[in-house]
């Protein structure tokens, strides 16, 4: 468990681990962590570190490097600084994204193309239905993030999904199933 010293309203400094102290000119050995209550600690001005998960989206937010502290009776809470990532640089990165797995999902039947090109092999209704469906499929991804203007927008698009799974959101990072081509 963490803990900070707090002074007149203020976190002075976080303490990660037991340690020996000294508040107000007076030394206190680490065990006041594990033997003293809460409510004493308070007292000498050392509160219980809550540390707040701020539910950061990666790819529309970045931390910032900074924290809050609000001072509560019984602890103090941090959360971390966050802002939002420029929404073109978003966009960018996820067009790439799609991009990318696009290309990997083709690969899997581009074996196909080589074949007809060497032995004149016809390719498979199923193969082409797929591979048409993938580019359908990442076509559209990639129109929907263009048409993004800010960062609610952007994230309308993940997808959702209910009890049984079912997509009932957006539809970025769905792309066509193989087995529903028979691949």
């Amino acid at each position: 468990m963490s803990w900070v010293e707090v002074k007149a309203n203020q976190v002075i400094r976080v303490i990660p681990s037991a340690q020996a102290l000294t508040i107000n000119g007076r030394q206190h050995p680490s065990n006041i962590f594990n033997s003293w209550s809460v409510d004493e600690l308070i007292n000498i001005g050392i509160y219980p570190l809550d540390n707040i998960t701020n539910n950061l989206d990666g790819k529309v937010e970045k931390e910032t490097g900074k924290v809050n502290y609000v001072i509560n009776s019984k602890s103090v809470s941090q959360t971390r600084n966050k802002v939002d990532i420029d929404i073109d640089v978003v966009k960018t990165n996820e067009i790439s994204i799609v991009k990318s797995t696009q290309h990997s999902i083709l690969n899997s039947t581009d074996w196909y193309y080589i074949r007809k090109t060497d032995k004149g092999t016809a390719i498979p209704t199923d193969v082409q239905n797929f591979r048409d469906a993938v580019r359908i499929t990442g076509d559209k991804m990639i129109d929907d993030i263009n048409a993004v203007v800010d960062k609610a927008g952007f994230q309308a698009l993940y997808p959702i999904r209910d009890k049984d799974g079912k997509n009932i959101g957006g539809t970025l990072g769905i792309w066509p199933d193989p087995k529903d081509y028979n691949l």
